[in-house]
């Protein structure tokens, strides 16, 4: 009865002085910091690396962790992750302005690739359209009577540690387009942009930004779905390099 005594209160003081340890590990201090917000202050070290629980990245992508399967995922809101490889199932990670690191995304929205933070605006419908940011002003109409303009504001910065310009082209738009609800897409007709160029962007320094919009003639009353936009640099991505991005234009 001795023995089994001292064994017992040596695995009782063992559980103790793990438990202490790790409290301490968790007190140290140490935080994971996303885009200046703490996460998760839980940071254990195991085998040397860093660790936070699943449930606080989850929230850092505002989202929630569940088990499916045998799988741990992380649940965005309003997007289905049931299944690991769903194509609708990147990460959005909290961060200044709604800033979404991955290809899709919502109006408003900022996409970071790791070479652009590219955001859509705004969608106008109109039957004309006089440019605000072209050189000279342009007069725009749609290209039939029984078609309208679409008109979609958008801001596109430059994340790279040097200037570069990024395609900006009607004549070689490569992916960029509107979809509809019936699977119908619709190439630009026009950009109006700070440039007389025509397949270019101005030029943007390193963390500088810049806005256009780009001009759609479709037919009255189209249900829109996606903006798809292909952000190629000139003419280093030409002419399938680069990574297209889709922006949901539903409400």
């Amino acid at each position: 009865m001795r023995l089994t005594t001292r064994k017992t209160v040596l695995g009782t003081a063992a559980l103790i002085t793990a438990i202490v340890a790790s409290a301490a590990l968790a007190q140290s201090g140490t935080r994971l910091i996303v885009n200046g917000k703490t996460v998760s202050s839980q940071i254990r070290i195991i085998n040397g690396r860093p660790y936070v629980p699943l449930s606080d990245m989850a929230r850092a992508m505002n989202g929630t962790a569940v088990k499916s399967n045998g799988n741990y995922l992380i649940q965005m809101d309003g997007v289905d992750t049931t299944t690991p490889d769903a194509e609708s199932s990147t990460p959005r990670v909290a961060g200044g302005a709604n800033e979404v690191h991955g290809t899709h995304g919502r109006l408003g929205s900022v996409i970071f690739t790791g070479k652009w933070r590219f955001s859509a605006l705004s969608v106008d419908h109109t039957d004309s359209y006089d440019s605000q940011f072209l050189p000279s002003t342009q007069h725009f109409v749609p290209n039939g009577d029984n078609e309208e303009l679409v008109v979609v504001h958008c801001r596109v910065k430059n994340a790279m540690n040097i200037a570069h310009t990024m395609f900006m082209s009607s004549v070689h738009p490569h992916n960029i387009a509107l979809t509809d609800d019936n699977g119908q897409s619709y190439s630009p007709m026009a950009f109006d942009k700070r440039t007389g160029s025509t397949d270019e962007s101005p030029s943007m320094l390193p963390g500088s930004q810049t806005e256009f919009a780009i001009l759609f003639s479709v037919p009255k009353g189209t249900n829109l779905k996606d903006l798809v936009y292909s952000l190629q640099i000139a003419y280093e991505d030409y002419p399938d390099g680069g990574t297209d991005v889709r922006i949901s234009l539903n409400p």
